[in-house]
């Protein structure tokens, strides 16, 4: 079988099991909106029993909303509707009755008459044909309500001749019984609640002439209509506008809001997608975003799996919400790692520019950054201090995105509480675990977006969770049910989207001597100097800068020693170093790069943190011979894009920093090397991403250079062997992290230990920080496990 025939069967299979899973889930969400009618049935029956018919009518009202195909109770909303001899109430549950049941001449009849005192003589002239033809032949009070009906034809034939306006036909009528839902197949009715409730056999009394005609304002509108009505399902505004005559300019400014409000409203077509720039199209993102606008009308919970694309999804629902001019204040709140992802996905993708908490100015002046238009996007750690939280929450905002929103899972947090007093029409909450082991995490997530969907709190874990707060297989399809209405999660298996393999090898380089030298020198400086000032920070990015390339490094050193205000105890930790630096330095990580070069040609990019250790590498790879291509922060968005047109029509190496590859998608590349490692591991894992994503047809190799007794080497090791690093999908790095306990940054932490000056203190640090990350992978592990046994792929679009 050939590769396209494989292919053609997998998308088939692909196609019939998501079809097979969206049924399930449409299944499973019309048991719980049944279940909850039932609820409400059962609520207006005991009330109605009390005689509390006015609190009985709005529960049987919600109860044949929420179970719109139960005769029964159709029924019992007809028996309430009568007793409480609400017009408008007895139209809609007759009506309704109509829809569900059984033809009953006794509400054929008293339903006509209620139509011929409305003046809606067309739809009573269709009951009373229906009624005549169904009128049984032996019936109890038969006589009366012959005598009821010769009455109502009298009535009818009198208002025929005296009527002025042209009454829509019946045929017209069914058509908009039609297009309000009467063609849809019958499903099987659910059982009835537990409560008894009888089919009516009558009203509380046979229509005759004393039944009180209700007023005009009473009526329920599809019946006050007197015009003939067409409805289309597709019809193109601006198209209308232009086949049509018209006489008056006020007209055509009618067409054109009608135009308008049926653009705004009918998301069909995403405009989002139009726009968008360098956007892989998949499927299951554009039909999430569509549901998120249409069906949930802007408040949801997005639960896709790690690396489907949840931030894709947002940025479309922002983007249309744009572009139609429903919103034009958006705040985004992330962790602190992704406020710059976050910016540079609107910015590059989508064409949005944002303010972020990231820029100075915040500091200075935040009250202007928070009255500022426009999307904002902040750090929860940042609208948690209490100089920005009051002002953030004064603000009505018409969309509120939440990332990792697994972080308000606690109802007790101060991220929980205040996400709860922001104010904004839309919110959407983002995270691939929205439950960790207790369904009250899912309760609180879902009560900010919805507040009572899921009832009462302890009314909820009472139903649904055991003492201890587990849940049984019951429960849980229950709670999908419920969640259908507010929840969208996406899982490989039902979006089918499948990557090649990674593979990834470390090359431990061994520095020369004088590179070896002012390493140890940077190391011992750092040590003597100890943690805390400016110091720190100082030498942090000397030793990365050291890890990257001594030529990056050396310069760094040269404005320091040039600095007047550069404190003395600093200076002379430094002087060392200094004088190691003004050597001449070679790195042999340059000389390990080429040989992985010229063994397999593919193509392939060089990442280097600093601009200094790319120039290095673009002289290194001109001195043999080899083409490249280089991108970075000072190269314009618009050069950097022909710049890796021109390395993938040349095949040649593409040497780039992390600034530099800043929305760009490399997929065309099948071999990433890091030249350097950064200390964050999202780093090093957003580098991964931008090659191992939707839309690679090929294995990646990535390719680590790091030197030997370097801290790179120590971050290397703990991340291969405790967390597995390189084997995990783009976007677990930032959930193993999550449930790291201690608060500091993951570079901050490593920084400490190797900071300690006692060697054996520093291989126990050392060795307690990968105990603590292996906790935490194996905390998210069981969290992912949790999650996908709940949620069993019955959520997706």
């Amino acid at each position: 079988m050939d590769h396209s025939k494989r292919e053609r069967h997998r998308v088939e299979r692909s196609r019939k099991r998501k079809e097979r899973q969206r049924r399930a889930a449409q299944a499973a969400q019309g048991a719980a909106r049944a279940y909850r009618g039932w609820e409400a049935a059962d609520l207006a029956h005991a009330l109605f029993r009390e005689g509390n018919t006015r609190e009985a009518l709005p529960a049987a009202a919600q109860a044949i909303i929420l179970a719109p195909r139960d005769a029964s109770i159709a029924a019992l909303y007809v028996r309430i509707a009568e007793r409480s001899r609400d017009s408008a109430h007895r139209h809609r549950a007759m009506e309704h009755y109509l829809e569900v049941a059984e033809p009953n001449v006794t509400i054929l009849i008293a339903l006509a008459g209620l139509h011929l005192d409305g003046g809606n003589i067309a739809r009573a002239s269709e009951l009373l044909a229906w009624a005549r033809e169904i009128f049984p032949r032996r019936m109890r009070e038969r006589k009366t309500w012959v005598a009821a009906l010769q009455q109502l034809q009298t009535r009818y034939a009198s208002m025929q001749a005296t009527a002025k306006p042209a009454a829509p036909s019946v045929d017209q009528l069914q058509l908009f019984q039609k297009r309000r839902g009467h063609d849809e197949p019958a499903r099987a009715a659910p059982p009835a609640p537990a409560a008894a409730i009888d089919t009516p056999t009558t009203a509380e009394s046979p229509p005759t002439e004393t039944v009180t005609a209700p007023s005009p304002e009473e009526l329920p509108l599809p019946h006050r209509l007197e015009i003939p009505v067409g409805i289309g399902t597709a019809i193109e505004g601006m198209q209308t506008l232009g086949s049509c005559q018209f006489s008056s300019l006020e007209e055509v400014r009618l067409a054109t809001l009608a135009a308008q409000l049926r653009d705004a409203e009918s998301f069909d077509h995403l405009l989002a997608i139009d726009q968008a720039r360098g956007l892989l199209r998949l499927s299951h993102q554009e039909e999430t975003a569509r549901k998120v606008l249409s069906i949930h009308l802007g408040r949801a919970l997005l639960a896709d799996e790690v690396g489907l694309g949840k931030t894709i999804e947002a940025a479309l629902v922002l983007s249309e919400y744009l572009l139609r001019g429903r919103v034009r204040r958006a705040l985004i709140l992330t962790p602190p790692s992704l406020v710059g992802q976050w910016r540079e996905e609107l910015a590059s993708k989508f064409g949005i520019d944002t303010q972020t908490t990231e820029r100075p100015e915040v500091r200075a002046d935040p009250e202007a950054f928070w009255k500022a238009p426009g999307v904002l996007i902040a750090s929860l750690a940042t609208v948690r201090n209490p100089r920005h939280k009051d002002l953030a929450a004064a603000q009505a905002w018409d969309l509120v995105i939440v990332d990792e929103a697994h972080n308000l899972k606690n109802a007790h947090t101060q991220s929980y509480a205040l996400v709860s007093r922001l104010t904004s029409r839309f919110l959407l909450l983002l995270t691939a675990t929205p439950i960790e082991n207790q369904v009250e995490e899912l309760y609180n997530l879902v009560s900010l977006l919805r507040p009572g969907h899921l009832g009462g709190r302890a009314e909820f874990l009472r139903r649904f969770s055991n003492r201890k707060g587990e849940t049984s297989e019951a429960a849980r399809r229950e709670i999908r049910g419920l969640l259908g209405e507010v929840m969208i999660r996406n899982t490989r298996a039902l979006s089918g989207v499948q990557l090649p393999p990674r593979f990834a090898r470390t090359t431990l380089v061994e520095p020369r001597e004088s590179e070896h030298r002012l390493y140890l020198a940077l190391a011992s400086a750092l040590r003597a100097l100890g943690p805390g000032g400016h110091a720190r920070f100082r030498l942090s990015v000397l030793l990365q800068e050291a890890g990257s390339s001594p030529d990056a490094v050396r310069s760094t050193l040269e404005r320091l020693r040039s600095d007047p205000d550069l404190p003395p105890e600093t200076a002379a930790a430094l002087a060392p170093t200094i004088a190691a630096a003004r050597q001449p330095t070679e790195t042999a990580k340059g000389q390990a790069l080429l040989r992985v070069l010229q063994t397999e040609p593919v193509p392939t990019v060089v990442f280097a943190r600093f601009r200094a250790t790319l120039d290095y590498l673009t002289a290194l790879l001109a001195r043999h011979g080899v083409a490249c291509e280089r991108i970075d922060g000072e190269l314009p968005a618009a050069l950097r894009h022909e710049a890796i047109a021109r390395c993938r029509e040349r095949r040649a190496v593409l040497l780039s920093t992390d600034v530099g590859s800043e929305g760009l998608n490399l997929q065309f590349c099948q071999r990433l090397v890091n030249f350097d490692l950064p200390w964050n591991p999202m780093r090093i894992e957003q580098r991964i991403g931008r090659l191992h994503r939707i839309g690679q047809d090929h294995p990646v190799e990535v390719v680590n250079f790091c030197l030997a007794g370097s801290i790179e080497e120590r971050i290397l090791r703990i991340l291969d062997e405790r967390i597995n690093l390189f084997e995990l999908v783009v976007g677990e790095v930032e959930m193993i992290l999550g449930h790291l306990e201690d608060e500091r940054g993951f570079a901050d932490i490593v920084l400490d230990a190797f900071a300690q000056p006692d060697a054996e203190r520093r291989e126990r640090d050392f060795e307690r920080i990968g105990d603590a990350l292996a906790a935490a992978r194996a905390r998210y592990q069981n969290v992912k496990t949790f999650d996908e046994n709940f949620f069993r792929n019955e959520l997706g679009v």
